[in-house]
C-alpha cells in the first residue's frame, strides 16, 4: 500500500490519471472555394467563432449599472417627493382649517357689526325723527308765548293801574289786554 503524495514503487500500480485540459478534436475549417465567399452575400462579417465554437459574448455591466443607478435615484425622488407631498398637503389642510376658523369668525364679526350699525340707524334716525318733533314743538310753543306776551303785560298793567287806584289807566289797560289776548288767542287756535 502506498503513501499518498509518494510515488507507488510498481508503475503498473499507478492509477490512471486524466490529462490536465481535456483534448479535443481539431476544429474543422471548411475549404471554402476562391469564388464563394466565407460568410452570407448580405454584407454581414462572419460570426467571430474560436477554435470550439463561437465565443460568448461578454455580459457588458455598465448600462445595467447605470440603469440600477438612475432607478434608486429615481426611487428616491419619488420617496421624497411622496413626502414632501404628503407633508405640504397636511400643511394646506392644517392652513385651509386655520383660515376657515377666522373666516368664520370674521364673517360673525361682520354681522355683529352690521346688526349694530342697523341698530344705531334706526336709534338714530328715531332720534332724528324726536329732535325734529320737539323744534316743532319748540317753534309752536315759542309761537304761542311770543302771541301770549303782549296779552300777559297787558293784564300786568291793568293790575298795576287797579293797584294805584287809576280808573283811567285801569280801563285803557283793560280795553287793551283785551285786544292783545283776543289777538293771542286767534294766534294759538292757529296754530
Amino acid at each position: 500500500m502506498a503513501h499518498p503524495g509518494y510515488q507507488p514503487e510498481d508503475p503498473q500500480q499507478v492509477p490512471p490519471q486524466s490529462p490536465a485540459y481535456p483534448v479535443y478534436p481539431p476544429p474543422v475549417v471548411p475549404s471554402w472555394p476562391a469564388s464563394t465567399p466565407p460568410y452570407a452575400v448580405s454584407g454581414a462579417p462572419p460570426a467571430a467563432a474560436g477554435p470550439y465554437g463561437p465565443v460568448p459574448a461578454q455580459p457588458n455591466r455598465a448600462p445595467m449599472l447605470v440603469l440600477v443607478v438612475v432607478a434608486v435615484a429615481l426611487f428616491l425622488l419619488a420617496g421624497t417627493m411622496t413626502g414632501l407631498y404628503v407633508a405640504k398637503s397636511s400643511q394646506l389642510g392644517d392652513t385651509r382649517e386655520t383660515l376657515g376658523t377666522q373666516v368664520s369668525d370674521r364673517d360673525d364679526t361682520i354681522k355683529a357689526d352690521q346688526e349694530k350699525i342697523t341698530k344705531l340707524e334706526a336709534d338714530a334716525k328715531a332720534a332724528n325723527d324726536e329732535l325734529t318733533k320737539n323744534k316743532e314743538t319748540l317753534t309752536d310753543v315759542t309761537k304761542e308765548r311770543d302771541a301770549l306776551l303782549p296779552c300777559m303785560r297787558r293784564f300786568i298793567e291793568a293790575l298795576d293801574a287797579a293797584g294805584a287806584d287809576n280808573d283811567a289807566a285801569l280801563s285803557t289797560a283793560l280795553r287793551q289786554a283785551t285786544t292783545a289776548c283776543e289777538k293771542a288767542q286767534t294766534a294759538v287756535d292757529e296754530s
